[in-house]
């Protein structure tokens, strides 16, 4: 069921991770280090023999790689731009196109604290890129937004945004309790791909069909396996009455108690009030529940009991939805208690 949920708490601070991002060491880097090891190689040779010199330029070797990550992952090199945008590109395609308002953009992004608490990654989204469409660029700059209208395709780069506007701007809600309205965010951001709003459109549409005649076909079966031969009301709905209420039906306005179980179309539990042990109350009428939920409500009688197959169209579409997957057929089983 659709809920409010308010609550306030960190996130474990973790380490960023590197995996689309590269930090090369410089080229004055390269000739000191060499010089380096061509020192203590020759002193090595000396001092301990062929075997004791080799161990010894194993280790500095390794010191050297390691102080090279260091001091790549640690350097500043930071660009800042007019309107205050701080910003570092790792890998750069200036001959590549651009993003323009309106455009999707294909992308791996993570962001997080100043203390490097990650806040998104979109690694948690199976491991799949994120999907956005580009918005205009703010009125005076050093937003999200803008970030992304300084990148081409291809490219990996790392912006420190302000938390404030970004939540009160781009996300167009409140900044987190546990987020200082005057600290920055740190993004990471590689663009693998822009498209057109239009093409996103018709390979939507495309997809959209595929899987509703895919669960038309499941849905199917599932009647005719139930035995169930009753038609559906004009929305697609399936009403069938398991036991006809003695009260009156619910009217706009009203609040509704009622207990119910929500499964999928293979007998699987999503939710049940029953489980619970707390009845489930929701004005009738006032777009608090699923399209499907609240028409088959409407049709029950108070005392009822009325199971409702609910296919995808009237109730959360192409929309995931907690863990309903998008295009699901539901299935309720409602018992409605009250109305007052």
């Amino acid at each position: 069921m659709k809920t409010k949920e308010k609550y306030c708490k960190g996130t474990k601070s973790q380490r960023l991770n590197y995996q689309y991002f590269t930090f090369p060491a410089t080229l004055n880097n390269y000739y000191f280090f060499s010089s380096f090891i061509s020192k203590f190689s020759n002193r090595g040779k000396r001092l301990c023999g062929e075997r004791k010199s080799t161990e010894l330029l194993n280790r500095i070797l390794y010191l050297i790689v390691s102080i090279i990550i260091i001091s790549s992952c640690g350097s500043d090199n930071y660009t800042i731009n007019a309107s205050g945008m701080k910003y570092k590109f790792f890998i750069k395609n200036e001959e590549n196109k651009k993003p323009v308002v309106g455009d999707i953009l294909v992308l791996y992004m993570r962001y997080t604290t100043e203390k490097d608490s990650v806040l998104f990654d979109t690694k948690e989204l199976n491991g799949q890129p994120f999907r956005m469409k580009m918005n205009a660029a703010s009125e005076n700059g050093s937003t999200i937004n803008d970030a992304f209208a300084l990148m081409h395709e291809g490219d990996s780069a790392q912006f420190i945004v302000d938390a404030e506007r970004f939540y009160t701007e781009t996300k167009n809600t409140e900044v987190p309790c546990f987020i200082n309205k005057n600290s920055k965010l740190i993004f990471n951001i590689k663009l693998v791909e822009i498209f057109s709003y239009d093409k996103y459109l018709k390979e939507k549409k495309i997809v959209q069909i595929k899987n509703t005649k895919e669960e038309q076909i499941i849905l199917e079966s599932y009647l005719q396996n139930a035995n169930i031969t009753i038609k559906p009301a004009n929305s697609g709905l399936y009403y069938i009455e398991d036991l006809t209420g003695k009260g009156s039906k619910p009217k706009t306005g009203q609040k509704v108690t009622i207990h119910y179980t929500g499964s999928f179309i293979n007998g699987e539990i999503f939710d049940s009030s029953l489980k619970r042990g707390e009845a489930f109350e929701f004005e009738f009428g006032a777009n608090q529940v699923i399209p499907g939920l609240e028409e088959g409500v409407g049709m029950m009688k108070t005392g009822g009991k009325a199971t409702l197959i609910i296919p995808s169209h009237i109730a959360y579409g192409s929309q995931q939805y907690k863990m309903i997957p998008p295009f699901s057929t539901l299935i309720f089983e409602v018992e409605l208690l009250n109305i007052k």
